[in-house]
């Protein structure tokens, strides 16, 4: 299901999510870091966003300029990464 967003732009609500991303990298918080990384991963898969929408708020969020490849090769090797762990989370009830 696609974003509906009334109270905020897109733009706020990446800006939103990455904010909390990095909030919960840097307190080590795992599990709410693989939940959000999760989410972002399902809403990939599922096409409601494309890998341009989220490379670009992911650029405009950290000050980078990855590539469509670097984005790829991000994607997998965390993204996916802790997709997978949140996924195994859930799966054993461990959170």
């Amino acid at each position: 299901m696609a974003l509906n967003l009334i109270h905020q732009t897109g733009a706020e609500f990446a800006a939103r999510y990455w904010m909390r991303v990095r909030a919960a990298r840097n307190a080590g918080k795992q599990a709410e870091f693989c939940r959000l990384l999760y989410w972002l991963e399902k809403m990939l898969v599922t096409g409601d966003l494309t890998d341009a929408q989220a490379r670009a708020s992911f650029n405009a969020a950290f000050g980078r300029s990855l590539t469509a490849p670097q984005w790829t090769a991000m994607r997998a090797a965390r993204i996916k990464v802790a997709h997978d762990r949140y996924a195994a989370m859930l799966a054993e009830g461990n959170l």
